[in-house]
């Protein structure tokens, strides 16, 4: 099973690293990480659940709903 706080680290990196001017100036690269810090989050999520909420809470880079 996936450890939810690595998922929470690879999209908090992966956040960091999208924010970089050399990213931020190659839209393919911005895209890629971006679908791939919505795939840890969505996973993050889903193994919460599957976990009994225990890990719940926001993300760093979610907004509040």
């Amino acid at each position: 099973m996936v450890n939810p706080k690595e998922l929470q680290q690879a999209a908090d990196a992966i956040q960091e690293v999208r924010r970089l001017p050399a990213v931020q100036r190659h839209p393919e690269l911005e895209d890629l990480l971006r679908r791939a810090e919505e795939w840890a989050r969505r996973e993050y999520r889903k193994v919460s659940e599957q976990n009994g909420g225990q890990h719940q809470g926001r993300l760093s880079g979610d907004s509040p709903r």
